[in-house]
């Protein structure tokens, strides 16, 4: 759409499932609002995708999308089809694609962005651009030799563009599911592990996120969580194939050589932590964990629960240290995938402009769409839309007035 004015009551930036929840609601209450994308609608979802990739929730649980996501209750989108819902839900919003905002500031009662289509005054300002869509990879990555490919993980695609011999660095989500990949194609894998914890994709029947909603572990408050919670990395599960349970022990028996935490580089060698066990055993243990919890809401007979194969715990694996490094052209290793994670994209915001929680400090500012922003489900596409209902009547209490 075309920017008609240079003046507007509510501001969104990102027009991505976050962005677009709240710009659906505020549509809802007829309040004027403009939403402002850097490049398409889901940019990040059509950039930082592979090809086999698939959500991770069930299509029921993506509330953001609603029916216009496309599929069966309980199949696993991929990022095409979310990506086609997106744009379903945009065509009836005001989306203005290709406006990338370089700052923003307070400029007396108001908001004043700067951006490609020129500056823009706004009097509320959401944060919708992202909180894990930057990627990272380590300072030591380009201590690596300089004829071994690296790639993060946002840019890997398929196995069919790599060479024999990767080593996917981080054992989160996003390395197990890439790995599943190699290997499923037949490469010659290594896996550099680290301290993240597993859901099992199914118990008694039923998929984890039908029993994480039923024992409320969806909807846990911020202020009730352990810290520990708070910081630990979302738990490895896919939902590729139909949704199945990754586990390093299933990787392991697939062929693929596990190794402790990369920890830096030195002289043609990655180095290695010697973690390797404890990393397993605490998959182990976080799995065993959601499995208890469940068994006991579902008061199950012994016996009666069902256990995925890659689900099994490994404690013959709990005291493999692993080697101390890895000489990656000895290894034949030809490509190193950086699976070490996102940060935010809201570098055009004022430095003090969010705490650590990434709640606004400022008057007129309000996020949505990061983790634990409220509650667990924050930044998933379930959680989100409660999130977004919770902004949106806060706005509708507040009385906003045009910019000057």
């Amino acid at each position: 759409m075309r920017l008609r004015s240079d003046s507007v009551q509510v501001v969104i930036v990102g027009a991505g499932p976050a962005g677009l929840a709240v710009s659906s609601r505020l549509a809802r209450i007829g309040s004027p609002h403009l939403v402002l994308e850097r490049g398409r609608v889901g940019w990040s979802w059509r950039t930082q995708r592979w090809d086999s990739f698939r959500l991770n929730t069930p299509r029921w649980a993506n509330r953001v999308l609603g029916k216009s996501l496309a599929g069966g209750r309980d199949t696993f989108a991929t990022a095409g089809a979310l990506v086609a819902a997106l744009e379903r839900s945009a065509k009836r919003l005001p989306v203005a694609e290709g406006v990338e905002v370089f700052s923003a500031r307070r400029t007396g009662p108001s908001w004043r962005l700067d951006t490609t289509r020129g500056p823009i005054s706004a009097e509320t300002v959401v944060v919708a651009s992202g909180f894990q869509n930057v990627p990272r990879r380590p300072v030591y990555a380009d201590a690596l030799p300089k004829q071994i490919r690296q790639l993060h993980a946002a840019d890997y695609r398929n196995p069919a563009g790599l060479d024999d011999g990767v080593l996917v660095v981080g054992g989160a989500q996003s390395g197990l599911q890439i790995a599943q990949d190699l290997v499923d194609a037949g490469k010659r894998v290594y896996l550099a592990t680290s301290r993240v914890g597993r859901l099992p994709r199914r118990f008694a029947g039923r998929d984890a996120f039908e029993w994480l909603r039923e024992t409320g572990q969806l909807d846990v408050a911020r202020e009730d969580a352990d810290p520990s919670m708070i910081a630990a990395t979302p738990p490895q599960v896919s939902g590729a194939r139909g949704g199945r349970t990754l586990s390093y022990q299933a990787l392991a028996s697939r062929g693929v050589t596990l190794l402790g935490r990369a920890r830096g580089s030195n002289a043609g060698r990655l180095e290695l932590a010697g973690d390797l066990g404890k990393n397993i055993r605490f998959a182990d243990d976080v799995s065993s964990f959601f499995r208890a919890t469940w068994e006991k809401r579902a008061r199950l007979r012994a016996g009666s629960r069902e256990v995925d194969a890659a689900d099994e715990r490994a404690p013959q694996l709990y005291d493999a240290p692993g080697p101390a490094s890895l000489d990656l052209v000895a290894e034949g290793i030809s490509t190193v995938v950086w699976a070490t994670g996102f940060g935010p994209s809201t570098g055009w915001l004022p430095a003090d402009a969010l705490d650590r929680r990434r709640r606004p400090r400022l008057p007129g500012l309000h996020v949505i769409g990061a983790p634990w922003l409220t509650h667990r489900a924050s930044g998933s596409l379930y959680g989100m839309l409660s999130d977004a209902d919770r902004l949106v009547s806060s706005l509708a209490r507040t009385p906003i007035r045009l910019a000057a």
